[in-house]
């Protein structure tokens, strides 16, 4: 069986699933509370400025605890189904198996994280009828909160199929309250890239560097620091997801199948 083949397998698993309505459901609402909650708040000086620290910062602290939802309930989805003898004695590869699902919720995040980013823009622009939208700093923004993101893919993958949704959810409410401290606080400020649940924040906010208002406020040119932020992130990050990954797949080859979720 094909690579694309497992991957709509994944895909048609998670029909009449929470799973479809978190996705298609929250990259709408999310966005559309945005925009009421700062058509409520105007202030011509910072505004932009304000609505992408916002709406990164609350998206960015948030992944965590969806990723461990999503990840748990595709590990329980498979355990209800069969004890996992699916996985295990299925025509389909271990190999294939573990990153058909992986796959699967990266792709799902990509969707998601720019479908809300594009719907914030379209209401900036045509709802709170911001002038000279960053369209490509969004965009940005939007991307390394994916990039930032990865590792807890694999992470809660791998979690979850080793020891249950409740512990993959009891560890995403942690790294929730570690992302919205280290994160997104001072707290972090010195600690943040050795901290996996504070990439996603601290990455989505690295673009607001290079807008305007924020350069004149520091009355200095930020594309060094912004070079800086970005590889104090991103190497991190990118090593590590590559490295959990491997994790996963070796420890996956070697499953025997998990204790049943209680």
């Amino acid at each position: 069986m094909s690579f694309l083949h497992v991957l709509s397998s994944e895909w048609l698993k998670t029909r009449r699933t929470t799973i479809r309505l978190i996705v298609f459901v929250m990259p709408i609402i999310y966005p559309i509370f945005m925009l009421w909650y700062f058509s409520r708040y105007k202030d011509p000086s910072f505004w932009q400025v304000k609505i992408y620290g916002g709406f990164f910062e609350v998206l960015s602290v948030s992944l965590p605890i969806v990723i461990s939802l999503l990840t748990g309930l595709m590990a329980y989805q498979e355990e209800k189904s069969g004890s996992f003898m699916n996985v295990l004695t299925g025509p389909v590869s271990r190999a294939k198996f573990y990153f058909g699902k992986l796959s699967l919720l990266i792709f799902a995040a990509i969707a998601d994280i720019f479908l809300a980013t594009f719907l914030m823009l379209l209401g900036m622009r045509y709802i709170l009828n911001i002038e000279n939208v960053h369209y490509d700093l969004f965009l940005q923004g939007a991307l390394l909160s994916l990039v930032g993101s990865l590792i807890l893919f694999s992470l809660h993958l791998l979690i979850s199929f080793a020891f249950g949704m409740g512990a993959s959810i009891a560890i995403g409410g942690g790294g929730f309250l570690v992302s919205a401290i280290i994160g997104a606080t001072v707290v972090g400020d010195h600690i943040w890239p050795y901290i996996p649940w504070a990439w996603t924040v601290r990455l989505s906010q690295v673009p607001m560097l290079l807008m305007l208002k924020v350069k004149h406020a520091f009355g200095m040119e930020l594309s060094d620091l912004y070079f800086q932020e970005l590889m104090k992130g991103i190497i991190p990050a990118s090593i590590c997801f590559i490295l959990v990954t491997l994790l996963g797949f070796v420890w996956f080859n070697r499953w025997e199948g998990g204790k049943s979720y209680e």
